[in-house]
């Protein structure tokens, strides 16, 4: 039987823990900063049957969503931003990307799902006087963070939210 035996049970284990109030973990919020072009992915898996699931990778994040009004409502919101994208860099020089994205010798990537009509909002960050960080379009949704440094990085998430809600609306079901 081997480790993967024994990896479903020490997970069925820990989730039994948790249920019986033995322990809980959540991560309450995530912040994600990007500058420049952020590649994206956009996968569909059983499109118009109640199993749906389409997963989003946004740069180091990947995002599940089943229902299209959840991606209709992140995208949506995210065009609405356009305005306050007009405030940011077309694309910062490399030297200024690395100011704006500071990123250590480790790689961290995390996995959300979505679901429902998640609250979706949009500021501006200006930086403090005499610091090196560009203007910042904050896109919060639920409980993840963007940090976008230019129209690049803007453009090219708001493309795939866009994918994923066209996606989404063909494979809908007659429940939704």
């Amino acid at each position: 039987m081997g480790k993967a035996q024994q990896t479903i049970t020490t997970t069925d284990k820990t989730i039994a823990e948790e249920d019986a109030g033995r322990g809980l973990s959540s991560v309450s919020t995530l912040a994600v900063r990007v500058a420049g072009f952020v590649p994206t992915r956009v996968d569909m898996r059983f499109a118009g049957t109640p199993e749906q699931q389409l997963g989003i990778t946004l740069g180091a994040v990947l995002v599940y969503v089943s229902m299209h009004r959840t991606a209709a409502t992140i995208a949506d919101k995210w065009a609405a931003a356009a305005p306050l994208a007009r405030g940011l860099s077309h694309a910062l020089p490399q030297a200024r990307r690395d100011a704006a994205v500071a990123a250590g010798p480790w790689l961290l990537s995390a996995m959300v799902r979505f679901a429902g009509t998640p609250v979706v909002t949009a500021s501006m960050l200006t930086p403090a006087p005499g610091r090196d960080v560009p203007p910042l379009l904050r896109m919060q949704v639920g409980p993840v963070t963007w940090e976008l440094a230019d129209a690049v990085a803007y453009t090219s998430m708001l493309n795939a939210w866009r994918i994923a809600e066209d996606l989404l609306a063909c494979g809908q079901t007659p429940t939704e």
